[in-house]
């Protein structure tokens, strides 16, 4: 039986690691990365809704246990921070799992097809998204609130060298950046770094499409939802739209 109801549970392995995932839905695959606080009632309500876009959802479980109380992730936080599979504080590097995650892209690509697949990282997870973008699977990817590397509000987790090809890959994949203006987790300084490694802008052939909402939060997709709503932007739909326009055929 699976701990997520309605969701099927089973075990992918690659590069010596072994991560939970739970799948629904079909259409083309979309990988969704969990915040900090963990695979929480949130993250499950916002899968359901791109299920229902039409497409097929796949969360793994990065740490902590299917829909704990986000207090709990966020008490248990301070041992993320001495586990080998994530980076937290070094610059221009990304975290070890983020080559487990590109295997993944191209297992789900291989089995439900379409263009590619899509993959969205949230606050922790945000940058893992810039470090997929070299699989060529990975065709519509999101970055909502990346809040990595700590302490460094210009710095990216993901070598130099790694986000020059994906911003050199000859198939125009687009990225979607989240945040909330007024954000100690994620500071105007760390798209100003994607906006210069991937280019922004009207009339720019870049691939980073930044959207900003007016205001303090962080959550874009989850527990900050309602409040980007209340300020005119519904993040959600973004990213279906983004979705939508990569994977689902015309």
């Amino acid at each position: 039986m699976s701990a997520i109801r309605t969701f099927r549970e089973e075990i992918f392995s690659a590069d010596g690691r072994s991560l939970t995932l739970f799948r629904k839905g079909t259409g083309p695959a979309v990988i969704l990365l969990h915040e900090l606080p963990g695979l929480t009632a949130e993250t499950v309500e916002f899968a359901e809704l791109i299920v229902e876009g039409g497409f097929h959802v796949v969360m793994p479980l990065l740490f902590g246990a299917p829909l704990q109380n986000p207090m709990i992730g966020l008490l248990k936080s301070p041992v993320m921070c001495i586990r080998r599979e994530f980076n937290n504080l070094a610059a221009d590097k990304s975290s070890p799992i983020t080559a487990s995650l590109r295997v993944l892209c191209r297992k789900l690509h291989g089995e439900h097809g379409g263009p590619g697949v899509g993959a969205i990282g949230m606050c922790y997870t945000g940058g893992f998204i810039f470090a997929m973008m070299v699989e060529r699977s990975l065709v519509a990817p999101v970055t909502a609130q990346p809040s990595l590397p700590l302490f460094q509000p210009a710095a990216l987790d993901v070598e130099p060298e790694k986000l020059m090809a994906a911003s050199r890959r000859d198939d125009a994949v687009p990225l979607l950046g989240l945040r909330f203006e007024d954000d100690g987790r994620c500071p105007a300084a760390r798209f100003e770094s994607l906006q210069a490694a991937l280019g922004a802008g009207p009339g720019s052939v870049g691939r980073f499409r930044p959207v900003v909402i007016p205001g303090r939060g962080h959550s874009t997709l989850t527990f900050d939802y309602q409040a980007a709503l209340d300020r005119g932007v519904d993040t959600r739909d973004l990213v279906l739209q983004h979705l939508r326009t990569h994977l689902l055929p015309i």
